[in-house]
């Protein structure tokens, strides 16, 4: 019998828990695994607002693929997905050698028995003029690095300028959302901010032939959400923990203005407020990544989208398409459970595409075997947001909490979201360095 072929588009939560739910029948040797990513490891994306501000490593959120499935002989093929044939189940993979133009890199072609797309999501703009060229997003490791860049090169830059409207916006800090990406990150800002103020550049000319020091009252720091309140899926008590916890900061906070326009010099709000910044980090939202299908819809290779998303069915696979399954961020699962006036996809979590991986390694182990397949049903495990050191809120099924023993819970399952114990303890080390020492400023 030939073993059956599982091919793995994208290695976040999604993808890498298929693959390790499957691992074992791969070292049974009765099927064949392949896994295609865009970078050679997985990126627990949960923990990139701590990169971006100084408290972890990069290396610290990064997991390399082989190292994860070492011993099992889990294929991983690192490249850039061109095309899905769904006719004759197999994709087209651009090879990533180097960093070469896209004309010099090699062409792959990998045929399927079973085709699992697990691409997760971008940044998404929402076509706001100036959105995408001057803003900041936090998607990738690269992301967390050239905002971590660009804070310090800000205050170095600050301190030798010489006109106040120029230094004012360059120690100007926006972010664009108020979701828990938006929260975190702001939140970490201004703790790296503090900390880089008091300790390097409070006694520090403001120029050469100046005298004086760059006061801590100089950065700003504000927080932009198109909605009425901030973190809208937690109870009215948590989000109005949350908020007086960051005017506490001395984040400044708009709710109801939409941004309208972003040119180097700042942003426009829908309410005619403009904010001088040099440093605007987009964390209003994103959208599906869907890789490209062959072929024209008449032809009915296009597949289904319902809000952006692929269109499965109760069993994650794909429209029209029994050997294609869908998960995360990229699926419209309808969670049919919900008593709304239409039913809604699930959220695009973490906790949300490892249950659905898990669903979906079952199913393509029932399938193998012409076994009947099972629905999914999503249980909600609870949220929880940190909102700078020491402080986090969180709902646990019925429970809401806050303050440092959730900030502590917060941190300590995260820990063990992590693959290894390695990981984890590097983890550990950062987070207890960050509580001792200083953040670190080294530009990457």
């Amino acid at each position: 019998m030939i073993k059956p072929h599982i091919l793995i588009l994208g290695a976040g939560f999604g993808g890498m828990y298929v693959a390790r739910e499957l691992k074992a029948l791969v070292k049974k040797d009765e099927i064949d695994v392949t896994i295609v990513n865009e970078t050679n490891y997985f990126l627990f994306t949960p923990l990139l607002h701590e990169v971006a501000t100084g408290a972890l490593s990069p290396n610290s959120v990064a997991e390399p693929l082989r190292e994860i499935f070492a011993g099992t002989n889990v294929r991983i093929v690192q490249g850039t997905i061109e095309s899905i044939n769904k006719k004759d189940k197999k994709i087209t993979v651009l090879g990533d050698v180097n960093g070469d133009t896209i004309h010099h890199r090699v062409k792959h072609e990998i045929e399927y028995d079973f085709l699992v797309i697990a691409t997760g999501a971008t940044t998404n703009y929402y076509n706001i003029p100036g959105a995408d060229i001057h803003t900041y997003p936090l998607k990738t490791l690269a992301d967390a690095a050239f905002i971590r860049r660009r804070v310090i090169d800000s205050f170095e830059e600050a301190v030798m300028c010489s006109d106040p409207l120029v230094r004012a916006q360059l120690l100007s800090f926006v972010v664009v959302g108020g979701g828990p990406t938006g929260v975190e990150i702001i939140s970490e800002l201004a703790e790296l901010i503090k900390g880089m103020v008091k300790r390097y550049y409070y006694n520090t000319k403001c120029r050469p032939d100046e005298a004086g020091s760059c006061g801590p009252e100089e950065p700003t720091l504000t927080l932009i959400h198109a909605g009425a309140e901030l973190l809208q899926q937690f109870s009215p008590s948590l989000r109005k923990s949350a908020s007086d916890r960051l005017v506490e900061a001395g984040i400044t906070i708009h709710v109801g203005s939409a941004v309208t326009s972003v040119s180097p010099r700042g942003i426009e709000l829908s309410n005619n407020t403009t904010i001088s910044s040099s440093t605007v980090i987009w964390a209003a939202g994103v959208k599906p990544t869907i890789p490209p299908f062959e072929g024209t819809e008449s032809e009915g290779n296009s597949p289904a989208l319902v809000g952006g998303r692929l269109v499965v069915d109760e069993f994650f696979r794909l429209q029209g398409d029994e050997h294609i399954f869908a998960l995360g961020d990229v699926a419209g699962y309808i969670d049919s459970t919900k008593t709304s006036d239409k039913p809604m996809t699930l959220p695009m979590l973490a906790q949300v595409a490892v249950g659905q991986a898990r669903a979906v390694a079952k199913n393509i182990k029932s399938s193998i075997n012409g076994k009947k397949l099972k629905s999914f049903t999503y249980h909600s495990k609870g949220s929880m947001v940190s909102i700078g050191q020491w402080f986090a809120i969180g709902e646990i099924f019925s429970m809401k909490i806050a303050g440092k023993l959730t900030w502590w819970i917060w941190r300590t399952i995260y820990l063990f979201k992590f693959i290894s114990w390695k990981k984890r303890l590097r983890i550990v080390i950062d987070w207890t360095l960050d509580a001792l020492y200083p953040r670190d400023i080294t530009k990457l």
